[in-house]
């Protein structure tokens, strides 16, 4: 964690007093027929969500009944592992709205030097900036959301370690992406969200070494993701700047109008490695980019792994796989997917899979191609699941650490099915 010694101290002590008093954890409830001057009871609810966080010490659940809430901010609010504090939505219409009396009022809900705390199922749309804000915090879960429309982010973080993000849609973002998490941060899960019509990335992580810290994102588990629609103003669907040792798997990205997945550096202290995508679909759109992207590879954390994923394109200029050079080449080690172009250099030459294959003799020995309406069910409305006759159906190799699909079907021990879903 980072933070001033006076904040930590501060933290640690408040740790020790809340362990000492777990048997009293609490349920408050927030309603819009409360009163800010009651206790929080279910016979005397709150009427704002910032009227709980006072009161709060590990264990204590707020349940925040459908209606319209003010912005708030949590500062310095210290859960435990097994005492998580919890805000729970108990409907789908529980609305936390943009403020103007906060000292800093960019972020609709705000969470800084927190540890330990669950956001659940509450909504936030228009935000000045972003809807949700992680900030210099730890164990933080962000879960079951809606945040739609707003500025610049759905969900932001910064210097923010083993993050929850999970089933939370994100769209409609008028400046950048729907989820962003920024800045050095360790061990991040983001998963089974539904990001998409961002104006920039569905998903971008960026180490931001500029903004101090060690510059890199390490350990992050990307999957389950569904993500569509983004990219008119540039950025990948899953953006990925400085990021190492790092799973993606499971994700299916569609009508994505700049790269599918790009694994880069540019503010970020060092190029990827060690990286695991495995099983995502990908179908980019006609006006787009590469499925894949990766530049600037540095082996210190090994190669990056490509395994299992249809990598389709719809602009014939295009295709699945873009090395920025020939480093990036001689640092990924790809098998066992469906695409139809490589490009060594950028752009510059484009080879064929067969082509590839002849060239590179080591790298794709048992990838396929395949013609658009041979993969999927009906793209056009959104189902990637396989066609009967798809060649993508038994042609993949188990992975150990993929034991099932997006949609939790199990994957076999022996030829999985290449792609983010499997047949049951």
């Amino acid at each position: 964690m980072t933070g001033s010694p006076k904040r930590l101290a501060a933290r640690v002590a408040f740790l020790m007093l809340a362990l000492a008093s777990i048997s009293q954890a609490a349920t408050y409830y927030v309603s819009p027929n409360g009163s800010s001057g009651n206790d929080g009871s279910q016979a005397a609810p709150w009427r704002q969500i910032r009227d709980a966080l006072p009161h709060l010490a590990p264990g204590d659940v707020v349940l925040v009944a459908d209606g319209s809430y003010l912005g708030f901010t949590m500062s310095d609010v210290v859960g435990t592992a097994g005492l998580p504090i919890t805000i729970q939505a108990t409907g789908i219409n529980a609305i936390v709205t943009t403020t103007t009396d906060r000292s800093d009022n960019r972020d609709t809900i705000f969470i800084s030097f927190c540890s330990y705390v669950v956001i659940d199922g509450l909504t936030a749309f228009n935000a000045n900036r972003a809807a949700v804000r992680v900030d210099q915090s730890d164990h933080v879960t962000v879960r079951n959301g809606v945040f739609g429309n707003n500025t610049t982010w759905g969900i932001f973080t910064d210097f923010s370690d083993y993050l929850v993000i999970e089933g939370n849609e994100c769209y409609g973002t008028v400046q950048q992406h729907g989820v962003y998490v920024s800045n050095s941060c360790v061990g991040p899960v983001v998963r089974g969200n539904v990001s998409h019509d961002n104006r920039a990335c569905g998903l971008h992580f960026n180490g931001d070494l500029s903004q101090g810290g060690t510059g890199l994102i390490t350990g992050a588990l990307v999957e389950k993701n569904v993500i569509f629609n983004n990219g008119v103003g540039g950025g990948a669907g899953i953006n990925m700047d400085g990021v190492r040792s790092s799973t993606i798997r499971n994700n299916l990205l569609f009508n994505n109008h700049a790269t599918g997945i790009a694994l880069f550096q540019i503010d970020g202290a060092l190029g990827p490695s060690g990286n695991e995508v495995s099983f995502n679909t990908i179908d980019m759109a006609a006006d787009a980019r590469w499925a894949v992207l990766i530049s600037r590879s540095d082996p210190k954390a090994g190669k990056n792994q490509l395994r299992n994923n249809i990598l389709n394109n719809r602009n014939a200029a295009h295709g699945g796989l873009n090395f920025a050079t020939q480093t990036d080449v001689k640092y990924t080690d790809s098998d066992y997917n469906i695409m139809d172009k490589v490009t060594p250099n950028d752009g510059g030459t484009v080879y064929t899979l067969v082509q590839w294959k002849k060239k590179n003799r080591q790298t794709e020995t048992h990838s396929l191609s395949a013609k658009n309406g041979s993969l999927f069910v009906n793209p056009a409305a959104g189902d990637y699941h396989l066609l009967d006759s798809a060649p993508a159906l038994g042609a993949g190799i188990s992975l150990a650490s993929v034991v099932d699909d997006l949609e939790g079907t199990p994957r076999p021990a022996q030829a999985p099915d290449i792609g983010a879903y499997e047949r049951p």
